[in-house]
């Protein structure tokens, strides 16, 4: 006996599967124009540009046995636009002391002024205790998310410690070395450009001088809390050039070598949010020189006097500056 499909089934079943064959084509066909298409889309280039803007500003003013006035402001904006960033900072100090000192004269007691000798009583002098001031703009150049090249200019001076002015260019490349939640830290190698004008002294000429310097720089931004942040940096310059015409701090005579100019400055800070735009900072500065500035005659010196031949006071190696200021954030 014989098993499978008899052949007229088959040939049935294969006249049902050519008759429906071109309806099925036609479903297909309607189905593939109606289907879904899930193209990956193209991911937009987003050009945004973010502002930043914000003033700083404190004051202190005492009276009585100790009196003193004087004030600090900073401001400072930024723009960045795709790869590209420009920054401006200025900040400005000044202070003023009314300190005792003593002024002899003739004894009221005497009216001839030749019996008793003169005797000492108490005055008050005026002496310009802070005055310096800074503005520096920088531009950045992004080249991928952790490098990028800067280039920046300043200018500044410091009467205090003996500079009419000083300022110049800088640089070099940047490159971020760690950015999470929570630290974003940067280290910076480059060239800085500097000259220097000094406050000049009686029957003495002080020369201005150029400087070329490596420069080395680390920094890094910390969030501590949702409203609290703290900075820390510090910038070195190594001067590459001999300096003939600075005054040495060692021996008073022009020249100093390379390499013996050393500038460091070292910075930390806290900044916490007190509203909205609104926060509170503090901040502790360092500036080290290898070979400061010769310090100007004090002021109420006579016209004409001047320090002794051979003799040239300089400005001490190390400056410090604690500031506490209210910040105002615009953008």
């Amino acid at each position: 006996m014989k098993t499978g499909t008899p052949s007229g089934l088959w040939l049935t079943r294969l006249a049902i599967v050519v008759a429906t064959l071109p309806a099925t084509l036609m479903s297909v066909a309607a189905y593939a124009q109606n289907a879904p298409k899930f193209d990956f889309a193209k991911p937009e280039e987003v050009k945004l540009v973010q502002w930043k803007a914000q003033v700083k500003a404190g004051a202190l003013l005492t009276s009585g046995n100790s009196q003193t006035k004087g004030g600090t402001v900073a401001g400072t904006v930024s723009r960045k636009a795709g790869g590209n960033r420009f920054a401006f900072d200025a900040a400005a100090a000044y202070g003023q002391s009314n300190n005792p000192t003593s002024v002899v004269g003739p004894d009221p007691n005497d009216p001839t002024g030749m019996m008793t000798p003169a005797v000492l009583e108490i005055g008050r002098t005026s002496v310009v205790s802070t005055n310096n001031w800074i503005t520096k703009a920088r531009y950045d150049r992004f080249f991928t998310a952790n490098n990028s090249g800067y280039l920046s200019a300043q200018a500044a001076g410091d009467k205090v410690a003996g500079k009419t002015f000083y300022g110049g260019g800088q640089i070099g490349y940047s490159r971020q070395l760690v950015a999470n939640a929570v630290h974003t830290a940067v280290a910076e190698i480059g060239y800085d450009f500097s000259h220097e004008r000094y406050v000049q002294q009686p029957m003495k000429t002080i020369d201005p001088i150029t400087i070329h310097s490596a420069r080395v720089f680390v920094g890094d931004q910390a969030k501590l809390t949702s409203e609290t942040g703290a900075t820390v940096s510090l910038e070195a310059l190594f001067n590459l050039n001999a300096e003939d015409k600075a005054l040495n701090v060692n021996t008073g005579m022009p020249g100093v070598e390379a390499l013996h100019d050393t500038r460091v400055i070292g910075k930390a800070g806290l900044t916490t949010t007190l509203a909205k735009r609104l926060s509170i900072g503090f901040t502790f500065t360092l500036k080290y020189d290898q070979n400061p500035a010769a310090l100007p005659v004090p002021p109420g010196t006579p016209a004409g006097v001047g320090f002794a031949t051979g003799f040239t006071p300089f400005a001490e190696k190390i400056d410090t500056l604690v500031e506490a200021t209210l910040i105002y954030t615009f953008l």
